[in-house]
């Protein structure tokens, strides 16, 4: 799809209508512009313009926001279910409580030591994206050929120690925690992704509006004042990398809206017939390697499978020879449910997408007494998991790596010092029965 001046007022106005409609539905639902859930919903309006752009046939556009409407669905029963859970209930004289603090400190402090380790050994042999002349290819091309392992890294300990940071200085106030934080944002930028300072103020956000911090409405407010602050800073980190990679101001303005557009590119590419076709032949039964596959392939139990998105691209390649790195969209839920449960069953499969999230969303919000190490841990299991309403398979590689790389490195410090093997989690502890409990 082309973009240019003479459809730009359509695009902008048709996307802010969308915005407005979203934005109504998930009003009860969202704490904060800097909510995951609302950058989602913010970047879902673009991608519904794609839609109606792109998608050939009327029944494929109703199928498109049919399964819209059926995760919103899953959002609604959920919060009305758990109503006593949601996170914007205001909750009187409700104070913090968290255990194990030195346990956290000391586990943030270690993974920040690999963090940074991880960061440098790849700027020292592939370089860093965003210095390189075309960052969004080298953000992907530094993880390949056996480099896969600190992409890993970086995006699981990366996420806990921002979070943890954040979540130690707002309880302490120590200056150091702050200083730490802008080390890891600073190496963090170097990866080429456009967006990752927002991520940042996303961290911040899941952390500053717990309702355990009701009583720290002043610091809140002030941070309030600091977001237009994060929205420039990562703007200016996503024009940087637009601008190494178009030749003027038009095309990189451009550029932007297309990007803005494009967050829904798999729409771009599935509805073509040659991979409508090509999925025909999926069923429920391949969902389950889904799955299970971005854990057993990280042991090496069975290779990994190529991700839906890059077989997308591959299959509308010219006949010739393959490129060495194909780098395709992720498969949102409403393509997942289509290739999967077909027609008809992406739309309890697209209910069940919204379900589950919210369920993730509620228990981390109700948490009233826990460990340090836990409340963050959730904290950055929820940041990362909000990808599953993008693509389930990430969600899983992205939340299986943060247990991997996290929880290891948290007993081992939790033994050093306290000579006990324990993984202490407080007085409530997450028990899935009360989640379905009628």
């Amino acid at each position: 799809m082309e973009v240019d001046y003479s459809i730009l007022f359509v695009v902008i106005g048709s996307a802010a209508i969308l915005l407005a409609i979203y934005a109504m539905l998930y009003r009860k639902f969202v704490y904060s512009v800097i909510d995951p859930l609302f950058v989602w919903i913010f970047t879902t309006s673009f991608a519904s313009v794609l839609a109606l752009q792109i998608i050939p046939s009327l029944q494929d556009i109703i199928h498109f926001f049919a399964c819209q409407l059926s995760l919103w669905f899953g959002f609604k029963i959920a919060y009305s279910r758990h109503y006593n859970l949601n996170p914007n209930i205001e909750r009187q004289n409700v104070h913090y409580k968290f255990s194990d603090q030195l346990i956290l400190q000391w586990t943030t402090y270690f993974l920040l030591l690999v963090y940074i380790s991880s960061n440098v050994i790849i700027g020292y042999n592939k370089g860093f994206a965003l210095l390189s002349d075309a960052p969004t290819e080298s953000k992907i091309a530094n993880f390949q050929q056996g480099f896969g392992l600190f992409r890993k890294i970086n995006w699981s300990t990366g996420t806990f120690v921002s979070t943890a940071l954040i979540f130690m200085y707002f309880v302490n106030r120590k200056r150091i925690n702050l200083i730490f934080l802008v080390i890891v944002a600073f190496f963090s930028s170097l990866e080429g992704s456009k967006s990752a300072l927002l991520q940042f103020a996303i961290s911040a956000g899941i952390v500053f509006y717990h309702p355990l911090f009701s009583d720290k409405q002043v610091f809140i407010k002030k941070f309030k004042r600091y977001i237009p602050l994060f929205f420039v800073a990562t703007m200016s980190v996503f024009f940087a990398v637009l601008w190494k990679e178009n030749s003027d101001l038009d095309s990189v303005f451009f550029a932007f809206i297309k990007r803005l557009l494009y967050s829904g590119d798999s729409i771009l590419y599935y509805y073509q017939p040659v991979n409508i076709s090509y999925f025909e032949n999926y069923s429920f039964l391949n969902y389950i390697s889904v799955l299970t596959n971005p854990i057993l392939g990280f042991f090496r139990i069975q290779p990994y499978q190529e991700a839906v998105g890059n077989i997308m691209v591959d299959n509308l390649r010219a006949p010739g020879p393959m490129t060495p790195i194909t780098v395709g969209p992720n498969a949102p839920f409403y393509i997942e449910g289509r290739i999967y449960f077909y027609y008809w069953g992406a739309f309890p499969f697209s209910f069940l997408v919204g379900y589950i999230y919210s369920l993730l969303r509620i228990h981390y919000f109700s948490l009233k007494s826990t460990s340090a190490f836990y409340f963050v841990y959730m904290g950055s299991f929820f940041h990362l998991a909000s990808t599953m309403i993008n693509d389930i398979s990430l969600a899983i590689t992205q939340s299986f790596d943060l247990a991997f790389f996290v929880i290891p490195p948290y007993i081992v410090v939790s033994f050093l010092l306290t000579r006990r093997l324990h993984l202490r989690l407080g007085s409530t502890s997450f028990k899935l029965y009360k989640l379905f409990k009628t």
